[in-house]
């Protein structure tokens, strides 16, 4: 028979065929050119198919048909060694199968485990009390006041926040909310964490590496009775994997423009049960309710991306007046040359932000008027993008990318300078 009624008669695909041809697993007859397959070839054929089934890899098979084309299957020597061949790999099988139930039994517990962090009892939290003496007028200083507050022993849940000279904001849900909104349509919160996920593998590699140097470098500072703060997350969000790191006597105060966002990750956060004391301020602006010199310790993770796509001037520059004297910030930047058609293409996608948005230099200049020096180090470099979303729908595949992490500390400047 001819090849296309072998392929017929066993479902075998000709290339499949024609390579156990070449392999020498089946061996036809040779006419002008063609092969003439006959029932032996059919049998043999049958034969690759039932252990291929029982998991016998090609040379196993080869092994086997070539030890039966030898031999009638009656010598005892012929029919031990197929029993030897056919015990190692049931006993091969079984080792899988007992593998297989373990990954099975372990997939099992991390189901539950996952199941029950879905179903978990979330801790109530809100305004830490410790907190209200950082919560004062952004228009003339005061502290604010709270009233018709729904609170505990550790914690305001609901209530209003009210100045004397007329200034008033709310808590709801735990979270300090100003009433200034962002209200343009070039952003929207990132509910489903969209910025970390589909990004490509050298991407995610490059973020996890900033996100190592930022951790590393919290890890040497004691942060008992500091103030850290964390802005604008709802591009990247340091401290949502880093909290349980953190002394439980420090304060996290962490911003964004949208309330929704910040109600998100505090449900989240609620879950893992912390005991950490965390301030949320939902303010589209920077003139935050909050004490000027609180904060220690500032995490910019691609924070000043985010930001500068909605203001004119870097974060340091707008939020300077909440730093202590001695206020570190630890960063990770996202940077494309000034001159690239990516840039460009930023600046027209996000036209309320920054000129010199998204570029190292840029930055380390503002900071420099601002008083502070800042050391980058660069992570690794992109040219491609997989999936072109959120503000990488600007990139322009072939132009550079570059990752870098970096610390800044205060200088010795006279006065603060304008940008």
């Amino acid at each position: 028979m001819k090849i296309g009624e072998l392929s017929k008669r066993t479902g075998v695909s000709r290339d499949t065929i024609r390579y156990y041809v070449n392999r020498g697993i089946l061996l036809p007859e040779t006419n002008s050119a063609q092969y003439n397959f006959t029932e032996r070839e059919l049998h043999d054929l049958q034969v690759i198919l039932r252990m291929k089934q029982q998991q016998f890899n090609l040379k196993e098979i080869q092994d086997y048909i070539s030890l039966c084309r030898l031999s009638n299957l009656i010598e005892p020597e012929t029919i031990d060694e197929c029993l030897r061949m056919m015990n190692n790999k049931k006993q091969e099988l079984q080792s899988q199968i007992t593998f297989l139930k373990g990954a099975i039994t372990s997939i099992d517990q991390e189901i539950l485990e996952l199941t029950g962090h879905v179903h978990g009892k979330p801790q109530r939290t809100g305004v830490p009390l410790s907190a209200l003496p950082l919560l004062v007028c952004p228009r003339c200083g005061q502290q604010l006041e709270v009233s018709h507050a729904d609170l505990n022993t550790q914690n305001i849940f609901s209530g209003d926040l009210t100045c004397k000279c007329g200034y008033c904001a709310k808590i709801e849900n735990g979270i300090v909310k100003t009433g200034k909104l962002y209200t343009g349509s070039h952003d929207r919160p990132d509910l489903r964490r969209g910025l970390y996920r589909n990004m490509g593998n050298a991407f995610m590699t490059d973020l996890e590496k900033c996100y190592g140097y930022i951790s590393e470098e919290l890890q040497k500072i004691d942060t008992q009775g500091k103030v850290i703060l964390e802005a604008n997350i709802n591009g990247y969000f340091f401290l949502y994997n880093y909290m349980r790191k953190l002394s439980p006597n420090c304060l996290c105060i962490i911003v964004d423009k949208y309330p929704e966002m910040l109600e998100m990750y505090k449900s989240l956060i609620d879950l893992l049960n912390l005991n950490q004391k965390i301030l949320y301020i939902a303010d589209s602006g920077t003139d935050y309710p909050l004490a000027p010199g609180c904060v220690d310790i500032h995490v910019s993770f691609f924070g000043e991306n985010e930001h500068q796509f909605y203001h004119k001037n870097c974060f340091l520059y707008d939020a300077k007046r909440y730093f202590s004297e001695k206020a570190v910030i630890l960063g990770s930047l996202l940077s494309y040359p000034l001159n690239s058609e990516t840039h460009k293409l930023l600046r027209k996608k996000y036209p309320e932000g920054s000129e010199v948005g998204y570029n190292l230099a840029a930055l380390k200049e503002q900071y420099r008027k601002q008083g502070y020096r800042l050391t980058a180090q660069k992570v690794g470099t992109i040219q491609e993008l997989p999936l072109k979303q959120y503000a990488f729908e600007c990139h322009v595949n072939g132009e550079t990318l570059e990752f870098y992490h970096f610390k800044a500390e205060p200088m010795t400047l006279p006065k603060k300078e304008a940008i």
